[in-house]
């Protein structure tokens, strides 16, 4: 438990630092992060093997990541030439890749990569310098009120198929977690910022942020499951690899980015 409190510190000292820095250092910190959790996912998929897909998913990590930065036209160009490079590497002879890696190479790229860039996306909406943090509260808060809670108080099985340890209480006090995460983020914008704030709207984002949250959660779970392993890795003593403390992250940034683009007085100036 010490080592995972004091990594767990270590970590969000970094995050702190990297989403208080500019738009560039953000960007090349979810980039990494983005290379960092592929090469996890390759390893666990059996792909590691093969260095010539190392190498396209670290050009995938940051060409996703700044081909918005540069031009959102951008995106759609970079999956296209992406997948013909995967389909060249498929049909160089003596390549030894089958179908199947070239497959789950495609859809571990895009799931992890299309979704961080996500990230990317909320930074540079209106008012993205305060939406950003809402991401982090919503996952992480689900993730820690969903782990006390479930030591605490579970009893009845989640989806014990996927992840044993999980509860229905616990999935409970993620939701309220996140919540009143919101709702206490919305009270410091408010009172430190000069800004109005729709409670109504931060309560909606904290119930869905939970939401995606434990899907993502449950989802890395279950690969974990079919691949036989406990951890993603281990650069985070007591907490894994950065999949296993990123999973919620991954499915929480396109949700908070779809309901802040469209839902624009979540903050009023």
């Amino acid at each position: 438990m010490k080592q995972r409190v004091i990594s767990g510190v270590v970590g969000v000292g970094v995050l702190i630092a990297v989403l208080l820095s500019d738009k560039i250092i953000v960007n090349i910190g979810m980039a990494l992060v983005s290379f960092i959790a592929l090469l996890e996912m390759y390893e666990a998929a059996g792909l590691e093997r093969y260095l010539p897909l190392k190498l396209l998913g670290l050009a995938a990590s940051f060409a996703f990541t700044f081909a918005y930065s540069w031009d959102n036209k951008l995106l759609m160009p970079v999956i296209y030439f992406y997948t013909l490079a995967l389909f060249a590497m498929y049909m160089k002879k003596d390549s030894g890749l089958k179908l199947h890696d070239i497959s789950k190479m495609f859809f571990l790229t895009i799931f992890i990569c299309f979704f961080m860039v996500h990230i990317v996306f909320i930074r540079k909406l209106n008012d993205g310098e305060f939406l950003i943090w809402t991401l982090f509260i919503g996952a992480f808060l689900t993730d820690t009120f969903a782990y006390l809670t479930g030591r605490t108080l579970g009893r009845h099985k989640l989806c014990p198929r996927i992840s044993p340890k999980k509860t229905v209480e616990g999935a409970i006090g993620g939701f309220v977690g996140s919540t009143a995460g919101m709702l206490l983020y919305g009270l410091i914008i408010e009172r430190f910022f000069d800004l109005g704030v729709n409670y109504a709207n931060m309560v909606f984002l904290g119930l869905a942020c939970s939401a995606a949250a434990q899907f993502g959660d449950l989802a890395a779970s279950a690969i974990k499951r079919q691949y036989n392993i406990k951890d993603y890795g281990n650069l985070m003593p007591g907490h894994g690899g950065v999949m296993d403390r990123f999973d919620s992250v991954i499915f929480t940034a396109p949700v908070v980015y779809l309901i802040a683009s469209n839902i624009p007085l979540i903050f009023v100036r």
